[in-house]
């Protein structure tokens, strides 16, 4: 099992943790910030995942990119991608949009 921990900027004005769990082929992202605490859509999480360091504020930045690796294969790359395909089709239905949100959490809380 390997853990990251990065710290990031969010609405608080104390950062928010954001911790990646590899285990095998599951990955498990959890995050401090409200959304994240109640096992809900997290951007925190999205933008690592998304290999984006922006908000970090630890200085664990450049570890970005073993989250990006740890990603490829699991069910949370399944679900991002089902995310990012309805979220960006012109067609899909509003409420398509939430329940691909709630799927993504799951498998990031799982």
């Amino acid at each position: 099992m390997n853990e990251l921990i990065f710290e990031v900027k969010g609405s608080s004005s104390d950062p928010y943790e954001v911790t990646f769990i590899k285990d095998g082929d599951s990955l498990t992202a959890l995050c401090t910030c409200p959304a994240g605490t109640y096992g809900n859509f997290c951007k925190h999480r999205i933008s690592i995942l998304d290999g984006d360091g922006e908000a970090i504020v630890s200085d664990n930045r450049e570890q970005v990119s073993t989250i990006v690796e740890w990603l490829q294969g699991t069910d949370v790359a399944a679900a991002l991608s089902e995310y990012r395909e309805i979220e960006n089709s012109e067609d899909a239905p509003k409420n398509a949009v939430a329940v691909a949100k709630r799927k993504l959490a799951r498998a990031m809380n799982s």
